[in-house]
């Protein structure tokens, strides 16, 4: 569930792009390092940029089969001006959908993601909390980055193992995106829904099923 709110919330911020007025460059998750991370894609990294990641749950309460928990998720906002002052890359230029500024991709960032379910099974839906712009690395002043972070939080549930062997794994079953077959397209399970979708069995390059062997009860 988490890896999926985290890609949800990168596919809600594309599919709102037209309501926003731009289109976002680069859209990831949080890398672990960050410092290192803009010094090897220095070159590639511009604006309007997003990563968003995981940071933590609390508040975790068992119901039924389930172990509900209040996530929170770090939402990094980006913008690159090649002007020559600071306050240009905070406000944006004349023209919003080329120079939107990073206040503006903050600001809208928060209006198109807060009170969303992101078609999940969410207990609750994401809220956006606290806002702060990002303290200035050496890194960034060198590319120009303008950043701010902000905080958000759903309440999402936890699917708890059975007792016994109901947890066993059985089987793999694995479908494939192969470059050689799926260029210029990867493989989508769906062509309407904004993104592409994981594929099934059907839309896949490829499909591997591979029973595992069981432990036996020697007695």
């Amino acid at each position: 569930m988490i890896a999926a709110i985290e890609l949800a919330i990168l596919a809600r911020l594309q599919t709102m792009e037209p309501a926003l007025g731009f289109a976002w460059r680069r859209r990831e998750t949080l890398p672990e390092d960050w410092e290192s991370y803009l010094g090897e894609f220095k070159g590639e990294i511009g604006g309007p940029a997003v990563w968003v990641g995981f940071t933590g749950w609390s508040n975790a309460e068992r119901l039924n089969d389930e172990l509900v928990v209040d996530g929170t998720f770090g939402l990094v906002v980006a913008n690159r001006s090649a002007r020559p002052n600071e306050q240009a890359n905070r406000h944006g230029g004349p023209d919003p959908a080329k120079e939107p500024g990073s206040y503006r991709l903050a600001l809208g960032a928060a209006a198109v993601l807060a009170g969303q379910m992101l078609d999940l099974d969410l207990y609750e839906p994401l809220e956006v909390g606290d806002a702060t712009p990002l303290k200035r690395t050496a890194m960034m002043k060198e590319l120009k980055l303008s950043a701010h972070a902000l905080m958000l939080s759903c309440r999402f549930p936890v699917q708890l193992a059975g007792d016994g062997d109901d947890g066993a794994l059985e089987a793999l079953h694995v479908n494939w995106d192969i470059p050689a077959f799926a260029m210029p397209n990867p493989v989508d399970r769906d062509l309407v829904q904004p993104g592409v979708q994981l594929a099934d069995d059907f839309h896949a390059d490829a499909t591997d099923h591979i029973a595992l062997p069981q432990e036996t009860d020697p007695s």
